[in-house]
């Protein structure tokens, strides 16, 4: 079969190991080492391009070390992955839409015919197992982007801060992204069972919601709204049928407010979702939805009288692709769609992308894509004025923009 259905990019770093890696071994101990580049070229037609550049760049590189020793069919080890990406339109170091945290996960394992267990700063079990749409773009896709390059227009008083102008534009905190990842990247306790008749489960616990290991062995205090106590459920399904691959995963995450101050606004946290992929030969195609109460779909965020984790107010998306393969070339389609509820109005804020891309595999280590994307966001002000960003009265959460892109990938 010339396909695979698509997991998240956090199931590949958490259940397959380095691919294309430098290998070695040192007395009884197994080394990996693997990497990419991954280089942006975009040319920006917003609604409101004030102070914003039309023609960007970007680079999104990621590093993956790995260290295990083998036992009688058991496996010990450890993975630390680091994540730089850079965007000129920004002029500062970007991660995941803006999170400027270099370290994206590190944690040590144990593998055995059992199971496998991980301890450390991991993806939540829900987002490990979670099938998404396949698409032929990667850095650059509409679903999740590790690159994102439209901002809120400004003039004189451009920012790097998140919502302010000048940053990258998420209005009312929408992220356009089907993932389930209410756990974030928090130090967290997951096992996962072996798949048996194409079922994998997984299970993971956060005792607290940082990346701190303080925090994590008990030693921090509650702090105001903050989220504890994070359970991850997630569930898949992969199988071949014939000529036909499947796969098909649910999730769902809970937690706990540490101290809730928001008088009935603020809420325990709830994120779930669930996936459906099918590939026949050239042609593979998927679904994903995803249902949360973290406003615009997260990440979580808190402080003293302040929370995205609503109560009675959710985000909902939707997610969607079509993929043809034909020797090194392959031409794919999507769309994704999030409609979120505000407070203190009935109106929503919606967003929803589109993207057409061509892709060209030179070899195992290379490729190239390009396409077209169209971006459009609706919110209750109904404008974007530049200076404004999304804190300013009235802020700027309504916006529409066509992106041509080309990207090229480069790994080892």
């Amino acid at each position: 079969m010339p396909k695979t259905l698509l997991l998240s990019v956090a199931s590949l770093i958490a259940m397959s190991g380095v691919a294309n890696a430098v290998q070695t071994k040192l007395g009884d101990v197994n080394l990996k080492l693997s990497g990419y580049g991954t280089l942006v070229g975009e040319g920006i037609d917003q609604s409101n391009m004030a102070g914003l550049d039309s023609i960007a760049g970007a680079i999104d590189t990621s590093l993956v070390g790995a260290a295990w020793i083998d036992s009688d069919g058991e496996e010990f080890g450890a993975v630390i992955a680091l994540d730089i990406d850079y965007a000129s339109n920004f002029r500062t170091f970007l991660n995941d839409q803006g999170d400027s945290t270099i370290l994206n996960q590190a944690w040590i394992y144990a593998d055995s015919p059992y199971g496998r267990l991980q301890v450390g700063q991991q993806d939540g079990a829900a987002r490990v197992l979670g099938l998404r749409p396949p698409s032929v773009s990667g850095s650059v896709r509409i679903d999740n982007p590790e690159i994102f390059l439209l901002g809120y227009p400004c003039q004189n008083l451009c920012s790097n801060k998140p919502q302010r102008p000048g940053s990258i534009f998420a209005p009312n905190g929408m992220q356009l992204r089907s993932d389930i990842h209410g756990s974030d990247v928090w130090l967290k306790i997951a096992y996962y069972t072996p798949r048996i008749s194409g079922f994998q489960f997984a299970v993971s616990y956060t005792p607290d919601g940082s990346r701190n290991l303080g925090d994590f062995f008990g030693d921090g205090l509650d702090q105001h709204n903050k989220q504890s106590n994070v359970f991850d459920l997630g569930l898949n399904y992969l199988a071949t049928w014939g000529d036909v691959d499947v796969g098909a995963s649910v999730g769902y995450v809970t937690g706990k407010s540490e101290i809730n101050d928001g008088f009935g606004l603020f809420a325990d946290m709830r994120d779930w979702g669930a996936g459906v992929n099918v590939a026949y030969r050239e042609w593979s195609a998927g679904v994903s939805y995803r249902n949360t109460n973290m406003a615009g779909g997260g990440p979580e965020v808190h402080a003293p009288f302040a929370s995205n984790v609503l109560n009675g107010k959710q985000t909902e998306t939707w997610s969607a692709g079509l993929k043809y393969e034909t020797g090194p070339w392959s031409f794919g389609a999507n769309y994704i769609r999030s409609t979120e509820d505000l407070v203190f109005t009935t109106a929503r804020q919606q967003g929803e992308g589109v993207e057409a891309a061509i892709g060209y595999v030179l070899d195992e280590h290379i490729r190239f894509d390009g396409g077209y994307q169209h971006f459009q966001f609706d919110g209750p002000h109904g404008n974007c004025q530049t200076d404004k960003g999304g804190v300013s009265f009235p802020q700027c959460d309504t916006l529409d923009a066509n992106v041509g892109f080309v990207e090229s990938k480069f790994s080892f």
